[in-house]
């Protein structure tokens, strides 16, 4: 890319940012009709889940979230968190470019929410202290999540919760990344993380 190409690249996004509403001054999103099965259990959420390549890692009497990450993953070196309840080997605040992304093995992050239909769960900025990429470059994803923070379907998530409206990026990933447009067959982590697992925290 040209100098002359980086300096316009620089001004539109410059101006991008400036101009950028702020959140209190927000417009008041549409209003949606509720469609869709309205069952938000936790039975439904891990069948999609799991439909979608995603696991549910169980947490025996006795052990702590951070237990359980590396029982899973016993031979990392790296494991980045975003979480209290996780020490690992650095922080995500401690990232500072997406070549130290790029060598995280596992990422660990809290979602605020999740959807029951898909096996969704939803991140935006403030879960990932503004580090938007990093959580795509890890090699493995593991969420920790609160069984009383599931809604049942995308109308549902609209309506319900704040971070449709609050949020200035947001992403809802379903299980780990995975592509079937070569000939039909399904290969996941393709693009993205290799492995999606969660851990119920309440």
């Amino acid at each position: 890319m040209t100098e002359e190409a980086m300096s316009s690249r620089d001004t539109i996004l410059d101006k991008l940012r400036r101009n950028r509403i702020p959140r209190e001054d927000d417009y008041e999103l549409p209003p949606v009709k509720v469609l869709g099965d309205l069952d938000k259990s936790i039975e439904r959420f891990e069948k999609s889940l799991q439909l979608m390549g995603g696991e549910v890692l169980p947490q025996k009497a006795g052990q702590t979230i951070e237990d359980v990450v590396r029982a899973r993953f016993p031979n990392t070196t790296s494991i980045c968190s975003a979480v209290p309840e996780v020490e690992g080997t650095l922080k995500i605040t401690d990232l500072k470019t997406h070549e130290q992304s790029n060598e995280v093995d596992v990422m660990v992050v809290r979602s605020p929410f999740g959807i029951a239909e898909m096996g969704s769960i939803f991140l935006s900025e403030v879960e990932l202290f503004d580090h938007l990429a990093d959580v795509h470059l890890a090699q493995h994803l593991v969420v920790l999540l609160s069984r009383e923070e599931l809604t049942a379907n995308m109308h549902t998530a609209y309506q319900e919760r704040s971070e449709f409206k609050t949020a200035f990026y947001g992403v809802l990933m379903s299980g780990p990344s995975a592509t079937a447009d070569i000939q039909g067959v399904l290969i996941r982590g393709a693009q993205g993380v290799r492995t999606l697992s969660l851990i119920w925290t309440s």
